[in-house]
């Protein structure tokens, strides 16, 4: 599933809009309701743009070096774009803080990396992933959530400084 919903610039450019219509009806400007039809037209193509760039990815999750304690892990996770298209500015996230973007060529596939902390020793599991993306314009932002069955085993923390060594 894809979810998709305005960006802050989308809403803008969309009270922007009904402004412009507004001062279009008001003022019986040919040429303002040419302008603001045709930006209308812009952002409608720039949402199945954006929906499109997600659409039919293939997401598998990879492997995940063992860490130490207190450290990030890094979880890959394997996109793969079967398409003629090629998918640009494909963000990977788990809380949104820390995010790795990739672009995808045509009919190949890359590896994307998602920091996850590691707060605590054991086995750590990096929850729901997010794969989005706003481009080409950056009106809209669409997402699809990840379940994949991705861990990491988390070591702890060697002591600092070590206990000197017997004599």
């Amino acid at each position: 599933r894809i979810y998709i919903l305005p960006t802050r610039q989308g809403l803008l450019f969309a009270s922007v809009l009904l402004i412009m219509l507004t001062g279009s009806i008001n003022y019986a400007l040919g040429l303002g309701f040419v302008l603001t039809f045709l930006l209308f037209a812009l952002a409608l193509n720039a949402m199945i743009h954006t929906f499109r760039n997600l659409a039919n990815l293939r997401v598998t999750g990879g492997r995940a070096r063992p860490v130490f304690a207190g450290d990030t892990a890094h979880f890959l996770v394997h996109l793969d774009n079967a398409g003629d298209n090629e998918r640009y500015a494909i963000g990977l996230t788990r809380d949104g803080t820390s995010t790795a973007f990739v672009d995808l060529p045509a009919r190949s596939g890359v590896t994307g990396m998602a920091a996850v902390p590691a707060s605590h020793r054991g086995i750590l599991r990096p929850g729901r992933l997010t794969v989005f993306t706003r481009y080409p314009l950056g009106l809209y932002r669409a997402w699809s959530y990840l379940d994949l069955d991705l861990h990491c085993t988390v070591y702890p923390r060697p002591a600092f400084p070590a206990l000197p060594l017997p004599p």
